[in-house]
């Protein structure tokens, strides 16, 4: 079959066809109906009728974006282009000490805060936490559009699960504190540092309000070095006053553990079949030292193994290098 991504209509044979490469794309490589449909912007429902040939709809609606994303790896694959595998999730030292953070703060029901530079895992560390470590763990990340009282709320409110969430800020309130006070849990909130003041003070108050009820949601907030100054500001902002005396610990994260570089460095070789001499490993420590952190080292990667594995060429501190040079726009030496 042609694949033309701007095709828009289809005949039963076509339909056919369509569903056949789903099927075998899914045998093959093991990709998972809700995989696939979350790729190509299908419906679940909508997906699983189609694919059986029982959607009531107009069939060539998903049959089109099936279409596109079909064409989309085929062109990829015409190209012969190698990508780099990504590892799965690393339990680094300082992984260790934000999930040790995070239970206490959920067991105990308390207020905690982790700061300091990018790329040290503190995000990486909460999507894991959440994902596989705990039941009742919810992230939330916030942006611009959410540093408000009833945009952080339904952001949270999304998180816990709960759709179609409409109301006052106070009802928009009450949905996650009764959300919340059904057992131990723990919300965190990410890029904290963006939420107003009153947005932070209504964390405060949600925290307060499950401790009268008998249970507690802990709280963790995740952010830079402004959200420490914003409400720990050294005695001097008067409308923290609250929410500092909450915070029960406070974590500090200034810049990647040297052995947090070498094991994530290691990671990414061990899931691209490489080997790293130190040569690599001492430039990825001087990276990873410079604003970014791990990122620098993710990023870094990519791009090199873009350029060694398209050229049947083992990973060198060259390849990283180049990498690192498009990136940040800087020549390192090794």
């Amino acid at each position: 079959m042609n694949l033309n991504p701007a095709k828009t209509e289809f005949d039963s044979f076509e339909h056919a066809e369509i569903r056949r490469q789903i099927e075998q794309i899914k045998l093959q490589e093991g990709l998972s109906q809700a995989e696939i449909g979350r790729q190509a912007e299908v419906p679940q429902s909508t997906l699983s009728s189609y694919l059986k040939g029982s959607y009531g709809g107009d069939n060539n609606v998903p049959a089109a974006a099936l279409f596109k994303w079909l064409s989309g790896r085929q062109r990829i694959a015409a190209q012969g282009l190698r990508l780099p595998a990504a590892p799965s999730f690393q339990p680094l030292y300082t992984s260790d000490k934000i999930l040790a953070l995070f239970d206490m703060a959920r067991e105990m029901g308390r207020l905690v805060m982790i700061t300091g530079a990018p790329g040290v895992s503190k995000t990486a560390t909460a999507r894991q936490y959440c994902a596989t470590a705990q039941s009742r763990a919810w992230l939330a990340t916030m942006d611009p559009s959410t540093s408000g009282v009833p945009t952080m709320l339904l952001e949270i409110l999304s998180a816990m699960g709960e759709g179609e969430n409409r109301g006052t800020p106070q009802v928009l309130a009450k949905r996650v504190v009764d959300k919340a006070a059904e057992a131990k849990g723990l919300i965190i909130v990410d890029e904290a540092q963006l939420l107003s003041d009153k947005a932070i003070e209504q964390l405060r108050a949600i925290n307060d309000t499950t401790r009268r009820r008998g249970m507690p949601i802990g709280i963790a907030l995740i952010g830079n070095d402004e959200l420490s100054s914003k409400i720990s500001g050294n005695g001097t902002r008067r409308a923290f006053a609250q929410v500092s005396s909450r915070v029960a610990q406070r974590r500090v994260i200034l810049k990647p553990d040297p052995r947090d570089v070498s094991a994530y460095a290691q990671a990414w070789a061990d899931a691209n079949g490489e080997v790293l001499t130190k040569r690599e490993l001492d430039f990825l420590q001087a990276i990873a030292a410079r604003p970014g952190g791990l990122r620098n080292v993710e990023m870094t990667f990519e791009g090199a193994l873009l350029v060694s594995l398209n050229s049947d060429r083992p990973l060198n501190v060259e390849h990283l290098q180049g990498a690192f040079a498009q990136l940040s726009g800087l020549n390192l030496a090794a």
